[in-house]
């Protein structure tokens, strides 16, 4: 487990946000939050880059992070999700076509070939 997830834990317990060990879903009162919160914290990453705000950029990108832990360990993925970024890695590289990259016109990364799906439901087990 990571430390920034073990500082989420701890704010958890601070703040009586639940804590959970089991991959879990979330009740839509929660889901919802946290989708408004990550949707609040875009949009301000998105005016301090349009306002070349360097620290707007960072306070955003780090709000964003904290939001993402919490919403980690709330769903009990704590132990596993290192696990699972990893297995993600994996899959995203195997969108290279032989060693090169596929890009849309807008710049997004396309799968190649060889791109495998990543599979993460090994870790639910």
């Amino acid at each position: 487990m990571s430390e920034k997830t073990k500082k989420l834990i701890k704010f958890n317990k601070a703040f009586d946000i639940p804590i959970r060990k089991k991959p879990t879903l979330l009740d839509s009162k929660d889901y919802n939050l946290k989708y408004n919160l990550l949707k609040e914290e875009l949009n301000e990453y998105y005016q301090g880059c349009v306002n070349g705000d360097i620290v707007e950029v960072s306070d955003a990108i780090v709000d964003m992070l904290y939001v993402l832990y919490g919403i980690v360990v709330q769903h009990g993925l704590s132990n596993i999700i290192d696990d699972m970024f990893d297995e993600v890695h994996k899959s995203n590289m195997s969108k290279l076509e032989n060693g090169k990259v596929l890009r849309r016109t807008d710049g997004k990364i396309l799968k190649g070939s060889e791109f495998f799906k990543p599979n993460l439901k090994q870790y639910m087990d």
